[in-house]
């Protein structure tokens, strides 16, 4: 009996000193004086087609994008403004070193009658 205590306080001993030089030796990986990253910063990139706008609304911290189609009313076709979207989703992938993407709700599309623009939009979140 009087071995086995020895044994087993030995063993606790060892492995209190294991952990304590794993703590010791642990990397800080941030400074915690540093300013936290700012979740809202939204980089804005609007291109033109000839009968459309396609506006990206990205956020970088979040790896998150909202695609807005942006066309007049009598000369939206959805199918256009999914087909537009998802080859630009595609490009912007790649451009930014993103491996796949995911949509995070159901599209939507509104009227704007006081233009008369149709307006669909996607929201995108990307995966590294």
């Amino acid at each position: 009996m009087n071995n086995f205590r020895k044994i087993t306080a030995l063993f606790t001993c060892i492995l209190i000193a294991f952990f304590a030089l794993a703590q010791a030796k642990a990397p800080i990986d941030e400074d915690p004086l540093a300013e936290e990253p700012d979740l809202k910063k939204v980089e804005t990139i609007v291109e033109k087609g000839k009968l459309y706008t396609l506006t990206i609304e990205y956020m970088p911290n979040l790896d998150e994008a909202r695609f807005i189609y942006k066309c007049p009313a009598p000369l939206f076709d959805q199918g256009d403004g999914m087909n537009v979207i998802r080859e630009r989703v595609r490009d912007f992938q790649v451009e930014h070193n993103y491996y796949g993407y995911a949509y995070m709700k159901k599209d939507v599309t509104k009227y704007d009658n006081e233009t008369n623009y149709a307006i669909y939009m996607s929201f995108i979140k990307f995966q590294k």
